[in-house]
């Protein structure tokens, strides 16, 4: 239903909805759009509203798409895209609020920038049940890193709230993969956290990685960093170039260090059949959620509360001259040269969604 005021301003059919919000502080602010926190005023709901400049949008189709899409992820670990609707100027994305910080900011908190494995175990399956539901649906992340995970509370907060009560965000690098081992070729991502074949040994030009491409398995690769980061305080390779530390995970054997013997044997298997570096050996989110250290967490099956926070099982301390030890954690900034759309970085054209749901109208 179009609003006469709204007809006559030239606002779009959707711009209404933006009276059912207060809107109100910013929460964070980035080169293409900005959140801020905002009430419901139908039942006092809060949540947060991304806020997207048009002008930077170079494909509004897309975009519309992408909205789409997101809407119908429905899922404990994946943010919640409630709604949007927009001004002449500005898409505004209705999100569900998770104030509780990102993974990034409670691993450097903790101590020895690490969690108990116990944590780290929690933590770990709430991304790969997170992302088993994303590749059923053939939708590649691609930009999986502690900064694009967070919390709706932060953990340990509430008795009943455990580490996995997190939810992954930031779908601006999302991908369709069309199914059967479709393969994609645009460089996307963090450094740090890029899976080897999307830097292979035949180069990158014009921001297309040459050879055979990658598909889903890349973000098995970047929840392998992300498990090691959690475990370890570190990264798992000294190098964070992303061209760099391709050839150097091609070239090297991961290496746990002496601050890891306290570490299970299990995790760091589960660890190896995620960083591989053939993707046809690296395990897939299926295989990952029945590993033996995953099935033992606690919040199986997946739910938004996992039982109290366990306790912290006093690792030792970082050992700083051991010889191997891989780089120290830091924020990786997203890959937004080659990249073009949404936010600095969005679908290729080819791959955002299926073939039959680009022929479906955007009402």
């Amino acid at each position: 239903m179009v609003h006469l005021l709204d007809y006559i301003s030239g606002q779009p059919p959707s711009y209404h909805r933006k009276k059912h919000y207060t809107i109100k502080e910013t929460l964070g602010v980035g080169g293409f759009a900005e959140v801020k926190r905002a009430t419901r005023k139908d039942d006092g709901r809060e949540v947060a509203i991304k806020i997207i400049d048009k002008d930077r949008i170079r494909d509004h189709a897309q975009q519309l798409y992408r909205q789409n899409t997101l809407m119908t992820l429905k899922h404990p670990h994946i943010i919640e895209l409630i709604e949007w609707f927009e001004s002449k100027g500005h898409y505004y994305l209705v999100f569900e609020l998770a104030a509780g910080g990102e993974l990034f900011d409670h691993l450097v908190e903790s101590p020895n920038c690490r969690f108990s494995e116990a944590e780290a175990r929690e933590i770990v399956y709430a991304l790969v049940d997170g992302i088993r539901y994303l590749h059923g649906r053939n939708i590649v992340h691609r930009d999986l890193k502690p900064e694009n995970v967070l919390y709706r509370t932060p953990p340990g907060s509430h008795p009943e709230v455990g580490h996995d009560d997190c939810v992954i965000s930031d779908f601006g690098l999302a991908a369709y993969v069309e199914p059967n081992g479709g393969r994609l070729y645009t460089i996307a991502g963090s450094a740090g956290y890029s899976a080897p074949e999307m830097y292979p040994p035949e180069g990158v030009i014009n921001g297309q990685c040459q050879g055979k491409g990658y598909g889903l398995k890349a973000d098995m690769w970047s929840l392998g960093v992300i498990a090691f980061c959690c475990l370890g305080g570190r990264f798992p390779y000294k190098k964070t170039d992303p061209v760099e530390l391709a050839d150097e995970a091609r070239s090297t054997e991961l290496y746990f260090p002496r601050s890891w013997d306290t570490v299970s044997e299990t995790a760091k298997d589960f660890i190896r059949k995620l960083l591989t570096v053939d993707e046809h050996e690296r395990y897939s989110a299926d295989e990952a959620i029945e590993h033996p250290w995953l099935r033992a967490a606690v919040s199986r099956p997946p739910s938004p509360a996992a039982g109290a926070r366990p306790a912290m099982l006093g690792l030792s301390d970082m050992t700083p001259h051991e010889y191997n030890l891989g780089a120290t954690l830091s924020r990786q900034e997203t890959v937004t040269t080659h990249a073009p759309l949404m936010e600095g970085a969005g679908l290729e054209k080819r791959t955002t969604l299926s073939a039959e749901m680009d022929k479906r109208a955007i009402v």
